[in-house]
């Protein structure tokens, strides 16, 4: 039958495949070439060892690898014929001259390729970034669930918001801090840049995803800051190149990335400098700000450290403060804090996009906080944009501070059924609300549309209403996913009530990225 035929040839060829395997093994394992290891004398011979092995026959090659205190040698041994190497292998015992005799394993051609391909895919990732920092003079030490939201942020606020031109080079991940990415920026006034970063109101939206700004000088040197070495080329380099051209400076801080490796650098410094550069070490009183930053450093047992590493530096006036750093709530105020800091910026950043928008425009109107508590968006609604009456919807509590505001209303119920409620009280469109918000934990993103279609199909709110929800990935993980049901969120909306204007955000407040 075609069914047995089929099976019988599946088989056949199963069996050819084991005897062949089978005579690849016996081959190799009758090579006339031995593996020689644990060579006990640095200065060994090849004469010395092949006479040690002539016994078993004809030496025709010995080849001795390593030694010289790297690493312990060994040695390949060839016979005229496969018979005296297998000698060898059976009878030769470990002896002054050696500790082990095994057959010469073959070369596995495809680790070669492998290996071929992944110094190659290094040498071109490290000729990349050499190429980035080339055109690069401000370095951002980002955390790395927040890269793609402050490439947006440069080139589409702070850009425009503070007319600066500047163009994002490139970014790395740090293989040195875990959940550090480096973020390449080039900029005609990197110190204009860094001042207008450095400003409260925009410390206040970026502090969750900058840790440290670095000014340096385009191109890097080939070095790890992790070894005594590293650290003398990249201080030889500071000296020479960006030091010497800069003859008023008067005393100085060190700025290093990574942090460990700043006593190394000091002890460079210190061993090197022949003009009195560490003597004008003085963090608390400096006049210029020494940037040191390993941009690169590649992890692996192939890798050589003294050129899979790069490392950027530069000198600039100290003039700001390059840590960004927001001050840490108190008292538990974590949850109330993050949730300010969220409406804030994104209020923030749509402002900065439309010149017809102000948040001013809707003072003393009446506002609505849904699934407010602990209470960080009517905090912002109350306090910062001056609402009249703010109805903050929880059924849980709100902090005492914001409880007590006279301008809060606290309605201790779920939205759906705080709509009722308000709806009952409108006497004239003075009493609709005008500003909407929910940063509600719901089932859905599809459910924040649906509460606010609700109040406006129920009379709540006025002809036109500025709101801001926060969509919510409930289902599957990734950012693609995440955009994906965002897309179709925003989708629906749109088909459903008259938007006269929208834009999405991904936050830098997020607890996460």
């Amino acid at each position: 039958m075609v069914g047995t035929n089929k099976s019988c040839l599946l088989l056949a060829l199963s069996s050819l495949s084991i005897q062949a395997a089978a005579a690849l093994s016996v081959t190799s394992a009758r090579s006339n070439v031995i593996f020689v290891g644990g060579l006990c004398e640095d200065d060994l011979s090849s004469t010395k060892l092949g006479k040690e092995f002539d016994r078993y026959g004809n030496v025709v090659d010995v080849s001795i690898i390593g030694g010289g205190g790297k690493q312990q040698p060994y040695a390949f041994v060839q016979f005229d014929t496969p018979q005296s190497a297998q000698a060898a292998i059976l009878e030769a015992a470990p002896s002054a001259l050696y500790r082990q005799v095994k057959a010469a394993q073959p070369i596995d051609r495809s680790k070669r390729k492998r290996s071929n391909t992944s110094r190659q895919k290094r040498e071109a990732e490290l000729q990349h970034l050499k190429d980035v920092c080339s055109r690069t003079n401000l370095v951002l030490q980002v955390q790395s669930t927040h890269i793609d939201r402050i490439k947006d942020f440069l080139t589409n606020y702070i850009s425009k918001n503070e007319s600066i031109e500047l163009a994002i080079e490139g970014q790395s991940s740090s293989s040195i801090t875990k959940n550090v990415s480096l973020v390449f920026v080039s900029t005609s006034n990197p110190i204009s840049l860094a001042s207008a970063l450095s400003k409260s109101e925009h410390l206040e939206i970026i502090a969750r995803a900058v840790n440290k700004l670095y000014i340096v000088q385009p191109g890097a040197v080939q070095a790890d800051m992790s070894t005594e070495v590293g650290c003398e080329i990249v201080v030889k380099d500071l000296i020479k190149n960006k030091i010497a051209s800069n003859d008023d400076v008067e005393s100085i801080r060190l700025q290093i990335f990574p942090p460990s490796c700043q006593g190394k650098v000091i002890a460079a410094v210190e061993s090197l400098d022949d003009d009195g550069l560490a003597a004008k070490l003085n963090p608390r009183d400096a006049t210029e700000t020494i940037s040191i930053v390993q941009v690169y450093k590649h992890k692996g047992k192939s890798s050589d450290t003294s050129t899979d590493a790069l490392v950027m530096s530069g000198v600039s006036k100290s003039t700001i403060d390059y840590s960004v750093q927001r001050e840490s709530p108190k008292n538990g105020q974590e949850a109330i804090s993050r949730a300010y800091y969220k409406i804030k910026e994104a209020v923030s950043r749509y402002e900065s996009e439309r010149a017809d928008f102000s948040m001013e425009s809707y003072r003393d109107c009446i506002a609505i906080d849904c699934g407010s508590a602990p209470g960080g968006w009517t905090k912002y609604l109350a306090q910062d944009a001056k609402m009249k009456i703010v109805h903050s919807v929880d059924p849980g509590d709100l902090d005492p501070a914001i409880e007590l505001d006279n301008t809060v209303n606290h309605m201790r119920m779920k939205i759906q059924d705080a709509i009722p409620q308000l709806k009952s009280q409108i006497q004239c469109d003075e009493d609709k609300i005008k500003v909407f918000v929910s940063d509600a934990c719901l089932h859905s993103m599809s459910a924040q549309a649906d509460f606010l279609l609700d109040a406006k199909e129920q009379g709540i709110l006025a002809d036109e209403v500025f709101f801001v929800l926060t969509l919510k990935c409930t289902i599957g993980h990734g950012k693609a996913n995440f955009d994906a049901q965002v897309e179709q969120a925003v989708s629906n909306l749109k088909d459903r009530a008259e938007i006269r204007d929208l834009s999405v955000h991904h936050l830098f407040s997020n607890r996460i990225g």
